[in-house]
């Protein structure tokens, strides 16, 4: 008997079951109402509806067949537990007496098959060993024509995973290693195969071919961590200037949109001459209250200074708010008196810039642009902006023009022969919906930055993690894109 004995037990449904004192002393302290034979035990809600049955071995455990019951009375679970511990086959049902789920337990784990069933359909089988999952692996959604076929091992996935859609007309086959995506895998619909694509330990390597991806995730983030970092007392400082903190900023955020796009960066410094040069070239945008490459003197000013200014003025971008934010407007270029060009855009990724100079007076600012001391762009023929691959939110914009600077001059005879499609990706990288229409599209030929331009606007850009865009680009009469590639935007820098 269990007089005087109290113990709680979990259930692997989540019931909490109380076993008692015997039934008087139960209705006297208002706690379920418990019945109690040698073995026999009966749980009741305060309302007297019987809430679970199971029997218990001397030691007190659970030991035996188990029922729980719903309100309605019916049976909702069904099992037998081993010395406390479910063991062998377990049931779950709705309140209507419909199967839900079916499983098998070893001491208190999973171990063996599992299914789950909506509406007396099965629409998941799983095989557990202690308690982790081990072997086939079938889902199925009935409503959305949707299944999936794998294999886990230990509780990952491993070998051949084939998923189907469409009442089996759309079919993804892959291969997954230790978890993670590795080899071959395509995607066809009915007898057709619309796209092929390789993996490499979890990550694309090969889409329809090309490398959508040029950079790994985990390297990009290291490098822009590694490149917004510019130390106060770095290239290009000077002792006791107020200005340096800001300047330090400016030059961070220029290495990390040149990092972001491939242009080389970790050489760019500071010029303490451009600086000063830049600053004159702020002080007289501010004593003329406008911006101008070629500025009139300011009343008032220096003529030495001014011409140190004019000098500044016509080598730099100009900008009418501070220079530790000015870089990003110089990135987006995209209004109405800039957009035809993005020249401001093109200087800021100029591969062949070595040194640079940032300026500020009042909220007017400038940067020096017109370098031509770096490494150049080596084997680059293009520089994209949006560049292909992953582009962290923070560095670009939904309204954002985006181009293409030719650095091999290959470019088309007039905007009405270039073909420009920008497509949204789906999660399996195929193309959902028509091309956004676009609202500019041009070239620009002049050399700013060294290279002539193309450049567009797609309307309707989702910048936001997880958003990915096809890109074509195409003017020659060949089979396939004059360029072609993948934009997917992933989260900034944590703050």
């Amino acid at each position: 008997m269990l007089e005087g004995m109290a113990t709680t037990i979990a259930l692997g449904i989540g019931i909490l079951l109380a076993v008692g004192p015997p039934l008087a002393e139960a209705r006297a302290s208002n706690t379920p109402l418990v019945r109690v034979d040698d073995t026999q035990v009966e749980v009741y809600s305060d309302d007297g509806k019987l809430i679970e049955r199971h029997t218990l071995n001397d030691k007190g455990e659970k030991t035996g067949p188990f029922e729980a019951f719903g309100t309605g009375g019916g049976v909702t679970a069904r099992g037998t537990y081993r010395k406390g511990e479910l063991h062998g086959k377990f049931e779950e049902f709705t309140e209507a007496g419909e199967l839900l789920r079916e499983s098998m337990y070893s001491r208190g784990v999973r171990d063996g098959f599992l299914r789950e069933y909506i509406f007396n359909v099965c629409v998941l089988r799983e095989i557990y060993k202690d308690g982790v999952l081990n072997g086939r692996w079938e889902s199925f959604d009935p409503e959305n024509s949707h299944e999936i076929n794998a294999t886990y091992k230990r509780g990952v996935l491993e070998g051949r995973y084939v998923e189907y859609r469409f009442s089996g007309e759309w079919k993804r086959e892959a291969n997954y290693k230790k978890g993670l995506l590795h080899g071959a895998a395509k995607i066809t619909f009915g007898k057709k195969s619309v796209s092929k694509r390789k993996w490499e330990k979890g990550r694309l390597v090969d889409l329809d071919g090309i490398a959508p991806f040029p950079v790994p995730l985990e390297t990009l983030r290291a490098e822009l961590a590694e490149a917004r970092v510019v130390p106060e007392a770095g290239p290009g400082a000077k002792a006791g200037d107020p200005l340096s903190p800001d300047r330090m900023v400016a030059l961070g955020r220029l290495r990390t949109y040149r990092a972001a796009c491939g242009v080389p960066w970790r050489h760019l410094r500071l010029d303490r001459r451009l600086n000063d040069l830049c600053d004159a070239a702020s002080e007289v945008s501010q004593g003329n209250g406008k911006l101008s490459h070629t500025p009139e003197q300011p009343a008032g000013m220096d003529e030495e200074r001014f011409q140190q200014g004019s000098k500044g003025a016509g080598n730099s971008n100009l900008s009418s708010g501070p220079m530790a934010s000015s870089v990003d407007s110089y990135m987006d270029d995209s209004d109405a008196s800039n957009i035809d060009r993005v020249g401001h855009r093109r200087w800021c990724l100029n591969p062949s810039m070595g040194v640079t100079g940032f300026g500020q007076a009042g909220r007017w600012s400038a940067m020096w642009a017109m370098d031509q001391s770096g490494p150049g762009p080596g084997k680059a023929k293009t520089i994209l902006y949006p560049p292909a691959g992953y582009v962290p939110v923070d560095l670009f914009g939904p309204r954002h023009a985006w181009s293409l600077h030719a650095l091999n001059g290959r470019m088309p005879q007039s905007a009405d022969s270039l073909e420009i499609r920008v497509v949204r990706l789906d999660e399996y990288f195929q193309e959902v919906g028509p091309p956004l229409e676009l609202d500019w599209k041009s070239l620009s030929t002049e050399g700013f930055g060294g290279s002539p331009c193309i450049i567009f606007r797609p309307v309707g850009v989702k910048v936001n993690p997880g958003a990915r865009y096809s890109v074509t680009l195409q003017w020659t009469k060949g089979k396939e894109p004059d360029h072609r590639y993948l934009v997917e935007f992933v989260a900034g820098p944590s703050r």
